[in-house]
């Protein structure tokens, strides 16, 4: 299959260039986010002071537990090629936001909507069912709030469905980090035995391995994509796009409601495997939502990808056929550079790895630069990383 020319291409004079950074001082939405991000790194240092005095052993290795924690997360991403899709500010920025301006806000309204809940109903449905009615809601706001604040800040940075899904995704792992090194620390200052050391393993085991995979990650990925979709599709009435995003936000919601919920809890009597068992089959049914979501954004960042590669890049001294096929692929480009590792060896895989980042990085830089100074570097990697790795390959009986 070759690439074909992008449809229209010789008809349009250039194709739009330039896309906004994410420093924007001249945007109220960039102060605003960046106070906010500020304000909430103080209030997270003074919420951990005390951990710090009390269970310093715990906080410390908590902080490096998660801290690792944090980057396997970085390195699927990666791996993935989804960290491609922005500058590494953007991803900071979000990161920030989850762990430091969203706990800002939601640690005190949470406590104020149980506190609520214990007075205007009981102590026991408070003790139940707290953390399913207050988490839900101030959480899954303000994460994508977040994720909304940052597209205002750099609005054309935001051209496919999988732009806005990273950064959800990143917004949501830094609320979920912090939650959980919260939660470890006030478990050591809690624990019945004189350890700070088990508190850290027990809430790796459960919050870490058990609900990792489908926690504020995958909440914030589902509530994003209605974010996507009312920026994409401006060709939509304004009530349709509006309410696919609140359509998004409510399964968010009703995912995380149904994860806070005693629900099922009787039918399970507490040992780790039953609570395994029992984290899965609520955390389950998000994870696969989240992974279609993110099978369709893939998908259409294919698209996205070819027609600006068709554009841009038609040398296929730069990008070969089968490459092109694969841009918008990230599990078949990690599949041939596994299997190039396999046949030709590990140098092989790294230099086709770097091919890869190379030419995505070149279509990105192209979009929004143009073909030139800016480019260069990247077409000179690329041809340089071929002409390593295709002897590599020639010389394979």
């Amino acid at each position: 299959m070759s690439p074909p020319a992008f449809e229209g291409q010789q008809d349009r004079g250039d194709w739009p260039i330039g896309t906004d950074s994410f420093f924007q001082p001249q945007r109220a939405a960039f102060w605003l986010l960046a106070a906010l991000i500020v304000n909430g790194l103080f209030y997270t240092v003074n919420m951990f002071s005390m951990g710090f005095r009390v269970v310093p052993v715990t906080a410390l290795l908590g902080i490096l537990v998660w801290g690792i924690y944090t980057l396997l997360f970085l390195l699927v991403f990666r791996t993935l090629d989804l960290l491609e899709q922005h500058p590494p500010e953007a991803f900071v920025l979000a990161f920030a936001w989850g762990g430091l301006g969203a706990v800002y806000f939601a640690a005190p309204a949470n406590i104020a909507i149980q506190s609520l809940c214990a007075k205007l109903v009981s102590p026991d449905f408070a003790a139940l069912w707290g953390a399913a009615v207050a988490g839900p809601v101030t959480e899954e706001f303000l994460k994508i709030a977040g994720v909304i604040l940052l597209v205002l800040v750099a609005r054309n940075q935001f051209q496919t469905y999988l732009s806005v899904l990273i950064v959800g995704a990143m917004a949501g792992l830094g609320f979920q980090v912090v939650e959980n090194l919260t939660y470890t620390v006030n478990a050591s200052m809690h624990f019945p035995l004189e350890n700070q050391v088990s508190p850290v393993l027990v809430n790796l085991l459960t919050r870490g391995l058990l609900s990792g995979l489908w926690s504020h990650a995958a909440y914030t990925t589902i509530a994003s994509f209605g974010v996507a979709w009312f920026l994409l599709h401006p060709e939509r009435s304004l009530a349709a796009r509006i309410a696919c995003a609140l359509l998004c936000f409510a399964l968010a919601w009703a995912m995380h409601f149904i994860w806070n919920s005693p629900w099922l809890e009787d039918l399970f009597d507490g040992g780790y495997g039953d609570m395994a068992v029992m984290l899965a089959v609520k955390g389950i049914p998000a994870m696969v939502a989240a992974g279609l979501f993110w099978r369709v954004a893939a998908r259409e960042n294919g698209a996205y990808l070819h027609a600006l590669a068709a554009y841009f890049v038609p040398e296929r001294e730069l990008i070969r056929d089968d490459e092109w096929i694969r841009l918008g692929a990230p599990l078949q480009r990690y599949k041939v550079r596994r299997e190039m590792g396999w046949t030709f060896g590990l140098r092989a895989r790294r230099l086709k790895t770097q091919l890869q980042r190379e030419q995505l990085r070149l279509i990105r830089k192209a979009m929004t630069y143009g073909r030139g100074a800016q480019t260069l570097r990247h077409e000179v990697a690329i041809r340089r990383v071929r002409a390593e790795l295709d002897p590599l390959i020639a010389a394979k009986p």
